[in-house]
């Protein structure tokens, strides 16, 4: 489907916690309004406005990993069930612990199978354990040809009483002074579709002075994974199995469109966006926006084609999570790669962010 995408406007907006609360109050009351007169589209018909979540920032981290796939644990050459598993136990000791977790989609191999959910609540149960919140977005393995759709976020305690999620998978979480909008790549972002016109919405009513803003959603935007049919060993070096990376859509093409005049419109807010779908780690910076694809959750590899001028150089399968840490200065990220024949741990890539404003001040 095409898209067309429209350049959002600026709105200054203070950006401590109540007045925060304020922009969302704003938020919900101008999409109701908004949607009241849509037309009824293909994509489905939004009856509620998406859930504005507020998170309150105590150990000011957060961990995002993807494309985990869930499932029986016979089918390893869909998805690695020692991988999964200590990545989840590695994440649930993480110190200090995380204030909440992002997935990136793809939690489950079959979104209709509630075996396959059975299997997510029990290897997750560390995680909950620990306390650490989950907050995830729809893949298309979750999604299952629509069937998984109705029953996803009912897995997730922070967002089962959202009724509007069962058709509409999408909502936004502010986070301290940064917002995160929870997109879901499965429908597209036309400015007439109901997805769209939330999207742009919001991104109106960022404050000029906000320091973060993160995109999350499954299909990568920016991303150079192999394509075509390869092979891979798997199943412990036991099986070979075919896979096959997917190259960029038109749609996160066109979303990528939209990023960036958000983008150069909002000089001093930092954007990022975490993404899936292809099953290894890479890290892009183009035109200010930071690109994370985090599919190293434990599906099946797929390889990348690394350039000397991408962030992160390194060949092979990259199972993996990410920290993110927050303080007065700015972001620190970090990507943990996993060793999955001796189970070590090796800090693979880092990055820093410092706040704009702040850097701006001290000049």
């Amino acid at each position: 489907m095409s898209r067309r995408p429209i350049p959002p406007q600026n709105r200054r907006l203070p950006t401590d916690r109540s007045y925060l609360s304020r922009y969302l109050l704003s938020l919900f009351l101008l999409v109701c309004a908004m949607l009241c007169g849509l037309p009824v589209h293909s994509q489905s018909q939004q009856t509620a406005t998406p859930p504005a979540i507020t998170v309150t920032p105590g150990t000011r981290s957060f961990v995002v990993w993807g494309d985990i796939r869930f499932t029986d644990p016979a089918e390893c050459d869909k998805s690695d069930p020692d991988v999964r598993q200590t990545i989840v136990q590695a994440i649930a000791v993480v110190d200090p612990r995380p204030d909440f977790a992002i997935l990136t989609g793809d939690v489950v191999y079959h979104g209709h199978d509630s075996h396959d959910w059975d299997i997510f609540d029990k290897q997750t149960k560390p995680l909950r354990d620990s306390k650490i919140r989950i907050f995830p977005v729809l893949g298309n393995h979750d999604v299952d040809g629509g069937s998984g759709r109705h029953d996803f976020f009912k897995h997730f305690a922070d967002l089962k009483n959202y009724s509007q999620l069962e058709k509409n998978g999408w909502y936004s979480m502010v986070y301290g002074d940064s917002l995160f909008l929870m997109l879901d790549s499965q429908l597209d972002y036309r400015a007439d579709s109901p997805q769209g016109t939330w999207l742009r919405t919001a991104l109106k009513g960022v404050p000029d002075d906000l320091e973060f803003l993160f995109i999350v959603l499954h299909h990568p935007i920016v991303s150079h994974a192999s394509t075509g049919l390869g092979r891979i060993r798997v199943c412990r070096e036991q099986k070979t199995t075919f896979i096959a990376p997917h190259r960029v859509e038109d749609n996160e093409r066109d979303l990528k469109l939209i990023l960036e005049e958000f983008s150069q419109n909002h000089p001093l807010t930092r954007l990022l966006v975490f993404s899936g779908h292809n099953h290894n780690y890479e890290r892009y910076v183009e035109k200010r926006i930071t690109y994370i694809v985090t599919g190293g959750g434990g599906a099946t590899p797929y390889l990348v084609k690394r350039d000397p001028n991408d962030a992160y150089h390194d060949v092979g399968p990259t199972f993996h999570y990410c920290k993110i840490s927050m303080d007065d200065t700015g972001l620190v990220f970090g990507m943990f790669k996993l060793n999955p024949q001796d189970g070590s741990w090796k800090q693979s890539d880092t990055f820093q962010l410092p706040r704009l404003s702040k850097a701006l001040s001290q000049q």
